[in-house]
């Protein structure tokens, strides 16, 4: 029995982490017009007519919207969740388990992972020591900065990369890196994979 309630925690921890990272924009209660592109609710569940609303706006959703709403308005409530590779780090570091081991539980779940979060990336810019080479980078993702969590990083702005920029940890072999965000001067967490030169 341990197991199991082991790996039903791993499963709703997993999604809830997927959940609270997702844009609001890319979340079916958005594009159902339940809520709009801040999170705010536009129709109340007593107003709902169709299951499919249900499900978009359950009680499992609306309780992570809530955090995910209470999140932005505390500084340094983002710090970790600033990409998906970034969250499930935190749910790494958080349970003290092995990439093989979630990936095993998530599996036997059937739980779809993300493969580009599992792939390696290998670009010329990931040096022999997995560090970055230094520079001015790009974002081709919107990134939730770490200080405010009320702004994004958007996708097209830019990032520094220091000399000797070491990853902070990994997640399926994806090295997490903490950068600064060229027009908020915040640091922020990225992987490889949300970058472009």
């Amino acid at each position: 029995m341990g197991i199991i309630s082991r790996s039903a925690d791993l499963y709703y921890t997993y999604k809830f982490l997927r959940l609270l990272t997702t844009q609001w924009k890319d979340t079916e209660a958005y594009s159902l017009g339940i809520i709009d592109e801040t999170g705010k609710v536009l129709i109340r569940p007593s107003q709902f007519t169709t299951s499919e609303q249900k499900d978009a706006y359950s009680f499992f959703n609306r309780l992570v919207f809530n955090i995910k709403r209470l999140l932005q308005k505390v500084p340094g409530g983002g710090s970790k969740i600033a990409s998906y590779a970034a969250a499930l780090y935190l749910l790494k570091e958080e349970l003290g388990i092995s990439d093989s081991h979630i990936e095993m539980i998530l599996k036997k779940m059937e739980v779809d992972i993300d493969t580009s979060v599992m792939e390696s990336v290998s670009s010329w810019y990931i040096l022999g020591n997995n560090s970055l080479a230094p520079g001015t980078y790009t974002l081709t993702q919107n990134i939730t900065l770490p200080k405010t969590g009320e702004m994004n990083a958007r996708s097209g702005t830019r990032v520094i990369v220091d000399e000797g920029t070491m990853p902070v940890g990994h997640v399926f072999n994806e090295p997490i890196y903490k950068v600064k965000h060229v027009q908020t001067k915040q640091e922020i967490y990225i992987s490889a994979m949300d970058l472009i030169r």
